[in-house]
């Protein structure tokens, strides 16, 4: 399966830059001043880092012909030219399907409802803070999702 890396690299600047945005103290969105937080290179080496890994996450998540290869691809691996031949007809016919601008931001709004809010959620409850908080961040997490979501669909 043929990936866009150069992409997947750029797109995973995103979380960050919507990220700086959005908490910066300068920005008319920001209304907590404790959500921003100082950032030396070891802080941002380690968030572009964790931005990687959301948006491998999120690509896996999007690209829904990665899981069919993936249900081919120890046999692959161990020659089985049976197992490549049954993948390279299938990504011949179907390798393009879904691979838009518009499905990725479908998947991206669902995944920030599925897997953003519930984190967001019970990390408020946990630390006693009221519910109401939850939109900012959440927020953040929605058009973050959406934005990655519909360029992992469309470039990668």
């Amino acid at each position: 399966m043929n990936l866009n890396y150069l992409a997947f690299l750029l797109i995973s600047f995103i979380p960050m830059l919507l990220g700086w945005l959005w908490f910066s103290p300068k920005s008319r969105i920001t209304k907590n001043r404790d959500l921003v937080v100082s950032l030396s290179n070891g802080k941002l080496l380690w968030l572009f880092i964790m931005s990687i890994a959301f948006v491998y996450g999120y690509m896996n998540l999007i690209i829904h012909q990665m899981g069919f290869y993936e249900l081919f691809f120890t046999d692959i691996m161990k020659g089985s030219a049976e197992a490549q031949a049954t993948v390279d007809k299938f990504l011949a016919e179907y390798g393009n399907k879904h691979r838009h601008l518009g499905h990725g931001v479908f998947h991206g709004a669902i995944n920030a409802f599925v897997i953003a809010l519930p984190f967001i959620s019970v990390s408020l409850l946990v630390e006693g803070k009221n519910i109401k908080q939850l939109w900012y961040p959440f927020s953040y997490w929605l058009v973050t999702s959406i934005v990655v979501g519909g360029l992992i669909s469309q470039f990668v």
